[in-house]
């Protein structure tokens, strides 16, 4: 088939064209910032701000040391120990009950205080969260992708930044790194910021709460309670809470399949996978 002057010049500019574009230089994407705010679902593309505001801390100090739930909870674990008659210096009476029951209140308004008065001084953030929703282990694990993808030359260095080749041991012993970082999240807490990956400081604020709880018993407590040791193990009593709390918030789905199968309920999805604390 022979060409016409004018197809053989459109078909030689459409050549050139493509050449030109093919030849642009290729722009590289940041990945956006990975954002998983404590409390929030991980898919919630709604979270703007993961920061601990002072208004949170107030609800929280609120909600959870001066309201009625804290008086509930000074009225059960009251009468848990009116039944093992602790202190047995007091009777088990209403008055003995009356005493369990306020001392237990008082404590949890201490050790709420003295969170809320330490962590508004260093505006740290002491929500606890699970291993696959920290933003610090997300980035470690994005950035184990790009390096394995960088490593198998299949393009994806478009989308990733200057990725560590280290990062890739991200993906080693995740079930050990879960089990870490629940304890880690008890000893240490977040400094709040928008991103929600603030830099990691000793849990000051929730020390100084399970110590301002187990002195805020003082004035209630017979003299025998109130050696340093008894105090220490109040203390100490109290500190197990949290750690209790930071095991649940990352074992949360295995512990719901668990009682969903007990009960014959649905199961969860696993950390890491659409699950949250």
């Amino acid at each position: 088939m022979i060409l016409r002057p004018v197809q053989l010049l459109f078909l030689i500019t459409a050549i050139i064209a493509a050449g030109a574009v093919g030849a642009q230089p290729t722009v590289t994407q940041k990945v956006a910032a990975i954002q998983v705010c404590p409390g929030a679902f991980p898919t919630d593309l709604t979270a703007r701000d993961c920061s601990y505001t002072t208004r949170q801390r107030t609800l929280d100090f609120v909600s959870s040391s001066v309201s009625d739930q804290s008086l509930l909870g000074a009225l059960v674990f009251g009468f848990g120990a009116q039944v093992i008659k602790s202190p047995p210096e007091w009777g088990r009476n209403w008055d003995g009950y009356g005493r369990r029951v306020g001392s237990r209140y008082s404590q949890a308004i201490g050790k709420g205080a003295a969170q809320y008065v330490f962590g508004l001084m260093l505006k740290d953030d002491p929500r606890f969260l699970a291993y696959h929703s920290d933003a610090a282990v997300l980035a470690r694990h994005r950035d184990a992708v790009c390096a394995l993808a960088a490593r198998m030359s299949i393009g994806a260095q478009e989308s990733c930044v200057n990725p560590s080749a280290e990062s890739l041991d991200a993906f080693a012993h995740d079930g050990w790194k879960r089990f870490d970082h629940a304890w880690f999240d008890v000893v240490t807490v977040r400094r709040s910021s928008v991103q929600g990956h603030g830099h990691r400081i000793p849990a000051i604020s929730r020390f100084a709460a399970e110590l301002g709880g187990a002195y805020a018993g003082f004035p209630w407590y017979p003299g025998a309670e109130n050696s340093a040791g008894k105090v220490g193990q109040r203390a100490a009593g109290a500190l197990g809470t949290a750690v209790l709390s930071s095991f649940y918030c990352e074992y949360k789905p295995e512990i719901t399949n668990v009682l969903g199968a007990l009960f014959r309920r649905g199961s969860q999805p696993k950390s890491g996978t659409g699950g949250n604390q």
